[in-house]
């Protein structure tokens, strides 16, 4: 109890009257508490301090209103008796009773009495604390089902849309991997400055996600854009699990560890390390909001700064239930879960820079479009969030606060503006910690093709090859037919060279093969493993040209020399690497030197 006691703006109820109200709002308010009043403001003070600080201020707290109690109890609970009026209208969904100074005229309300500009000083919360319980905490609504459509009043007329739902976890995961192997192919494409991935890439990325990107492909394309297909390649680089090399990219030590790991657990992490990732903001895809890289200053506040606030909140949420977006922030507002995004709202606006810029409308229309980004574009593209959604145009009306700033023709303010449900789902869940394992059920096995005595590899279930499937094939197999593929030692030797070991291939064939693998492909894999593994890098060596070969065999035969180097033809010596210094000491005993030498170590 004594921490609600802590700093507050008013030690005492006689303090804030006599600061805040005038000696007539003052009688008003008296009337209410007192049955007789004296005629100076002093005495009138008095007079109603000694009423609300005795035995009837339970009395006059049970004749306010329900809304006006609620308020008293939040502010009685709060830090400093200060009443937090964003948080109240969040819980309560309406605004808290006036509780500011009365001016001229005002006959106030006996709320007054007890929050003075929004405090409650603090000898009357001492007397409030001994009845008043703690506020409830605040509770989400969740919703026990999903409408079939949904309804938008667009241009005064009634619009049925239909609300399409994806469950992400699975998907996500496949995605996860075909994106893992189209990296290890190079077949990326991105900015090379940038990393952001080319709109050709886009495209060809989108055509390989299991059940595409979340609009259709020609649709994307020429009115929303990609979401997921953008996303993937950012968000690959932002968890380090791949790398820009030149106008492609590549996979980083993580993530070609992450392609023989448990994808559940590469997405739990890649989750966890994109809250502090400075590669990019993703407000910054809410490209119709022009400025955010204004010349002076910059105009947004760090986007690392704002994800934490909506990781946390995400927390509030119990998995399995769907909830609607505008109730999820309801209810981070309530908890007092708040982040800015623009620094100089001023900057920003919409269409031509000479119209009207966005902060005429506050940073509400700012903020809402980074998080619908940030859920949309990022949480359930990795599957920790499901989603349901409709078509963004006309899908929020305050867009149309915009059309005359050189918004016209434009339907909607962002591409995420159709999200209108979000679910924790169980990956979800493991990967902000509220499980401890993702449970994906009994494997699947998958008998999509069939290995061959000849070598050969037959695809038997074309529908159900995964993109990521046909990746692994075209890295370790020479294409012949598009359901027909072959094993050599040259095709299993170069994957083997580009990072994709034959215990690997092994696996991967004996995973989706109709029948167990023939022995004569098993002996070329053994071959194949055998061959790889035959040779190892032993380091970067020096190459010695000697005069003539008289001197070669001198030093090759020298007792101490001969354990540092070893001849190469007829007039070379290669040094072993890591024995420099001591093969230039030996050298120098037995009356030769190599100056050049000297200066590379």
């Amino acid at each position: 109890m004594p921490t609600y006691l802590e700093n507050p703006i008013y030690e005492t109820l006689e303090e804030a009257l006599s600061s805040s109200y005038r000696v007539d709002s003052l009688r008003k308010l008296g009337k209410m508490v007192c049955n007789e009043l004296p005629s100076r403001k002093a005495d009138v003070i008095a007079a109603i301090c000694r009423s609300m600080l005795g035995p009837k201020v339970k009395s006059h707290f049970d004749n306010l209103s329900k809304m006006e109690r609620a308020a008293v109890q939040e502010a009685a609970f709060s830090y400093g008796g200060r009443l937090d009026a964003t948080k109240f209208m969040a819980k309560y969904e309406q605004a808290p009773p006036r509780c500011r100074s009365l001016g001229w005229g005002s006959d106030g309300d006996l709320v007054d009495l007890f929050l003075v500009n929004g405090c409650v000083p603090a000898d009357l919360r001492k007397l409030l604390l001994i009845f008043l319980q703690k506020p409830q905490e605040d509770r989400l609504k969740y919703s026990n089902s999903l409408p079939e459509t949904i309804l938008l009043d667009i241009d005064g007329k009634t619009e049925k849309r239909n609300l399409v739902v994806r469950n992400t976890a699975s998907a996500a995961l496949n995605n996860l991997e075909t994106v893992l192997r189209l990296v290890d192919a190079g077949k990326i494409k991105v900015g090379a400055k940038s990393g952001r991935p080319t709109a050709a890439g886009q495209k060809n990325l989108a055509c390989l996600l299991q059940d595409g990107d979340w609009y259709g492909e020609e649709e994307s394309l020429e009115d929303v854009g990609f979401i997921q297909a953008f996303a993937w390649p950012v968000l690959l680089q932002g968890a380090g699990l791949a790398k820009v090399d030149g106008a492609a990219l590549k996979l980083t030590d993580k993530g070609k560890k992450a392609l023989n790991g448990k994808l559940p657990h590469v997405m739990k992490e890649a989750w966890s390390r994109w809250k502090a990732n400075k590669f990019m903001d993703e407000f910054s895809r809410v490209d119709k909001i022009k400025g955010q890289k204004a010349s002076r200053g910059r105009a947004l506040i760090a986007a690392h700064t704002r994800r934490p606030v909506l990781y946390e909140g995400l927390l509030l949420c119990a998995p399995g239930k769907w909830l609607k977006v505008n109730e999820w922030i309801r209810s981070m507002v309530s908890a007092g879960l708040e982040f800015e995004v623009a620094r100089y709202a001023w900057k920003l606006y919409v269409g031509d820079a000479q119209y009207r810029h966005l902060d005429d409308y506050g940073e509400g229309m700012v903020k809402l479009r980074y998080i619908l980004s940030f859920l949309f574009e990022y949480a359930a593209t990795l599957g920790i969030i499901d989603v349901a959604y409709i078509h963004p145009d006309g899908a929020l009306s305050d867009a149309h606060k915009l059309w005359g700033w050189g918004m016209d023709g434009s339907s909607f303010l962002s591409r995420y503006d159709g999200l209108k449900y979000i679910r924790i789902n169980p990956l979800g869940a493991f990967a902000m910690g509220m499980a401890d394992d993702y449970e994906t059920g009994p494997a699947e096995i998958r008998s999509v093709l069939t290995v061959l005595p000849n070598h050969d590899v037959v695809v038997t279930d074309a529908p159900s090859l995964s993109p990521g499937d046909r990746l692994f094939l075209e890295k370790t197999c020479q294409k012949k037919t598009s359901s027909l593929w072959t094993l050599t030692a040259t095709t299993l030797l170069e994957a083997a060279q580009n990072g994709t070991g034959i215990e690997e291939t092994r696996a991967f064939l004996e995973a989706r093969s109709t029948q167990p693998i023939p022995e004569t492909v098993i002996t070329l894999l053994n071959d194949a493993k055998r061959r790889s593994t035959g040779l190892a890098y032993a380091g970067s060596a020096h190459l010695i040209a000697c005069k003539d070969a008289m001197i070669q065999k001198l030093v090759a035969s020298d007792t101490k020399l001969q354990k540092l180097c070893l001849p190469a033809g007829e007039k070379h010596l290669v040094v072993m690497p890591g024995k420099e210094s001591q093969f230039l000491a030996a050298l120098t005993r037995l009356g030769y030197i190599v100056p050049q030498l000297r200066e590379q170590i």
